[in-house]
């Protein structure tokens, strides 16, 4: 195995104090081993170094790329280790660094990267709407906790054997008492029309090869959305259980499982 180029790297640190310990890397220098520069560059958001020290001076921070470009090349390398040694003011140089780099322009975005830039954003989830899929999901979930028939179901049941090889429709939950299967599924009866035939279709096919049930778990109330979707289960033989009526509906399934 060829040996591998050694490289150097800098950080260009902001601290509030050079007596407490917390600085923010805002600068990258890579060097070769000689000490020519490769390449360098500074973050362009403030918001670590507003989080560490709302009164930064952020005009002076602003400003350091344009002085270390006055700087000639062949200086920079003395110049940041003149910095380091000298450990006064906010803007602190970290001791170099040695770095293997086969390819030095991909090794500066990986420190780049990992010094600093900034963290991607986390995403805010949306709330689950309330009547949504999910959201009965949710709710047929924390009520199967509630009566101890959890660890009792099978959960996110594949139904490809009984349709076509890599079927990735899932069919919420499943149990089998007395050789027959029961299928329980949450289903949203004034938005999921597509979902309400796609599970029609599923039963149908499931029914021709087993002995099997269907539940279709909804919220509350049947009588003023869902006629459509109301029809295409009903169509199917698919039972419809409210929300409203879950509680003695799971207890009819823990005195057909025997659970005391």
């Amino acid at each position: 195995m060829p040996d591998l180029p050694q490289c150097e790297y800098f950080l260009v640190e902001y601290a509030p104090s050079p007596l407490r310990e917390c600085r923010v890397p805002i600068g990258l220098f890579l060097f070769n081993s000689s000490g020519r520069l490769l390449r360098h560059a500074f973050t362009d958001d403030w918001r670590r170094v507003r989080c560490l020290d709302p009164q930064a001076d952020l005009a002076m921070i602003s400003s350091l790329p344009s002085y270390f470009g006055r700087l000639p090349a062949e200086r920079l390398y003395d110049e940041l280790r003149r910095m380091q040694a000298d450990e006064s003011g906010g803007i602190q140089i970290s001791a170099p660094r040695g770095v293997l780099a086969a390819d030095p322009q991909q090794e500066f975005e990986t420190l780049f990267q990992e010094h600093i830039a900034p963290p991607p954003a986390v995403q805010q989830k949306r709330p689950v709407r309330e009547g949504s899929r999910p959201w009965i999901h949710a709710q047929l979930s924390d009520a199967l906790r509630r009566y101890d028939l959890w660890e009792r179901f099978t959960r996110d049941v594949s139904v490809a054997e009984f349709t076509a090889p890599g079927d990735r429709f899932r069919i919420g939950f499943s149990f089998r008492p007395n050789g027959v299967t029961n299928y329980l599924h949450a289903i949203s009866l004034d938005r999921d029309w597509n979902q309400a035939k796609l599970l029609a279709y599923t039963f149908g096919r499931i029914r021709e090869k087993s002995k099997a049930s269907m539940t279709a778990i909804v919220a509350d109330p049947l009588e003023t959305v869902g006629d459509s979707c109301r029809g295409i289960l009903e169509d199917a033989r698919i039972a419809i259980q409210p929300l409203s009526g879950l509680d003695p509906f799971l207890e009819g399934i823990r005195r057909e499982l025997r659970i005391q």
